[in-house]
């Protein structure tokens, strides 16, 4: 199938990376249209994950041969490394709705004025701790995955940018979106059966792939019911305040993708 074709699979993941990263140039997909890339949210996420712990190994090599620089220290570079990565390959996107989000359900006001506070461009003080708090505990679990660096610890930093972002179209099928014209209603044409099945395979054989890794049942166990969870939380948010924005999923996307480092550990 050509790559000009409106319905290539290859354009879809271009028009996906697109969207959630700045690998690709700017391009122009219509309303209509984006939230058929739904089904490459995932494989954006590997392909997240693969260059931000590519980054992190390759700081974490250069760290290590530097005589002067005592382990600690190179952990947390190196760690850091993986962070600005993120960061500059998906433009603080899910930052920013954690910390909008966190400033709007800080602020304990309804309706439209909950939304007035979702949409200041302006950090507020909850946002700021939320920002906080999910950079540190961010950076200590890569850090901690890097110190013991194992088929388990690099499967992790890889695959948690995928699993946090494709635990967002749960929340499309599940849930409506505030304003349909908006950032996060764009996908609202995700929600469908089709999408629900191809997530919930794609987080068992993730699952799967971390068991045969070496990840402890236990672990996998808290890391699929703390996630379902942060999903129920986020419906509930969704229908308490009126619908889901971009907010909500790329707040949902960094929480789940820090819990997935975190339990992983």
């Amino acid at each position: 199938m050509s790559l000009e074709n409106p319905m290539s699979p290859a354009k879809r993941f271009l028009d996906a990376l697109s969207f959630f990263t700045s690998l690709v140039p700017a391009r122009l997909v219509s309303n209509s249209t984006l939230g058929e890339c739904a089904p490459w949210i995932f494989p954006c996420g590997l392909v997240i994950g693969a260059l931000c712990t590519l980054a992190s190994l390759a700081a974490s090599i250069l760290l290590t041969k530097a005589a002067t620089c005592p382990d600690v220290i190179a952990l947390l570079l190196a760690a850091l490394a993986w962070i600005l990565a993120e960061l500059r390959i998906t433009r603080a996107l899910h930052w920013d709705g954690l910390a909008d989000l966190a400033d709007a359900i800080g602020s304990y006001k309804e309706g439209e004025a909950f939304r007035a506070v979702l949409k200041d461009s302006r950090i507020g003080t909850f946002g700021v701790l939320a920002l906080i708090c999910a950079f540190a505990c961010e950076l200590l679990a890569v850090a901690a995955h890097l110190h013991i660096l194992s088929l388990t610890s690099v499967a992790a930093l890889v695959l948690a940018p995928a699993w946090g972002r494709g635990m967002a179209v749960p929340l499309f099928c599940l849930a409506s979106p505030h304003d349909t014209t908006g950032l996060g209603g764009q996908f609202a044409c995700a929600g469908t059966r089709d999408n629900l099945a191809l997530s919930i395979i794609l987080a068992a054989l993730t699952l799967g792939f971390l068991a045969l890794a070496g990840v402890h049942p236990l672990n996998l166990c808290a890391l699929l019911l703390l996630q379902m969870g942060l999903l129920w939380k986020f419906v509930a948010l969704s229908r308490q305040y009126d619908g889901y924005s971009g907010d909500f999923c790329g707040c949902l996307m960094q929480t789940g993708q820090i819990l997935f480092l975190l339990v992983t550990i």
